[in-house]
């Protein structure tokens, strides 16, 4: 059966990203027919598709309220990947929350009001002299920063009006990060390939934008299993994943996992453009996610 597929971008962002152009080619390798369309343009762009994979919509949080309703709008209408409760799931970063409380290794962290008050109350229960802080809703880096107690205040002040609606995480500083973020890709479970991105000299975020360096990795298999056992605590088996993090004295300490719209830098390892591509056909199929490996 030859399906067609459509790769959720965004109006400022439409085009299908270099990496997930990969994907694209090695569905219509299989017979799929594959677009991308900004899920914050025409609406009926959508129509007919089998399957509507959220890839690129980088800065839906500008849009939060619109970007669910046309999430569960697509989870009605087709085939939404990932589905629409870990896309709800993943929105807001209190999941970090729920993944503590499953087992997973995460830095400690404060889901609160984004007040200075309220944060200076995390910094008085934790004996933190520095925290990071970021919204509670976001994506992309943006308004990520590095909280000082001394500086507290001047800090929250000029934090973003996405921050103040949604409320921030607090979570510690992990210093291993100087060495670089390690990003594992995860399809149905199965772990895919991986790189590190290191930040600049003095810089603690790996996000594009602050110009990290980007290195293909091969961790450990304790690691990418205890990645594969963070993904086996979720609601249900996402089809792709990013689970972020660093290691530490060989444990996994996953800061984010990201099953809503991360980069996942096939560019790195074009045969997990391969595998993203059968583990897509074997959902559309009608086969069941795996539950990890």
């Amino acid at each position: 059966m030859a399906f067609t597929i459509v790769l959720a971008t965004a109006a400022d962002q439409s085009d299908i990203t270099a990496s997930d152009r990969l994907y694209a080619d090695a569905l219509e390798r299989r017979g799929c027919r594959v677009a991308g369309v900004p899920w914050d343009g025409p609406q009926d762009a959508f129509a007919g598709a089998d399957a509507v994979v959220i890839r690129s919509t980088w800065g839906y949080y500008r849009a939060l309220d619109a970007f669910r309703a046309w999430a569960e709008a697509m989870a009605a209408a087709t085939r939404l990947l990932n589905p629409i409760g870990l896309v709800r799931w993943n929105l807001r970063k209190d999941y970090v929350g729920k993944l503590a409380a499953a087992g997973v290794r995460v830095p400690r962290s404060h889901v609160v009001a984004c007040e200075t008050t309220a944060i200076e109350r995390v910094f008085a229960e934790t004996g933190w002299e520095h925290a990071v802080v970021k919204p509670a809703s976001g994506a992309s880096g943006h308004s990520v920063e590095l909280l000082q107690r001394a500086t507290l205040a001047q800090q929250v002040a000029g934090l973003s009006d996405e921050a103040r609606a949604a409320g921030v995480v607090v979570q510690e500083f992990l210093p291993e990060i100087a060495e670089g973020e390690l990003s594992l890709v995860y399809f149905d479970g199965a772990f895919s390939h991986a790189i590190r991105k290191r930040p600049p000299p003095g810089e603690f975020r790996s996000n594009s934008r602050f110009g990290p360096t980007r290195n293909a990795e091969t961790p450990p298999p304790e690691v990418t299993e205890q990645g594969a056992a963070c993904l086996r605590a979720l609601p249900e088996m996402p089809l792709y994943a990013r689970v972020d993090g660093v290691v530490r004295a060989g444990a996994l300490i996953v800061i984010e996992v990201e099953v809503l719209e991360p980069a996942l830098f096939m560019e790195f390892d074009p045969e997990s453009a391969e595998r993203f591509a059968d583990a897509t056909l074997r959902r559309l199929q009608g086969g069941q996610g795996r539950r990890g490996s």
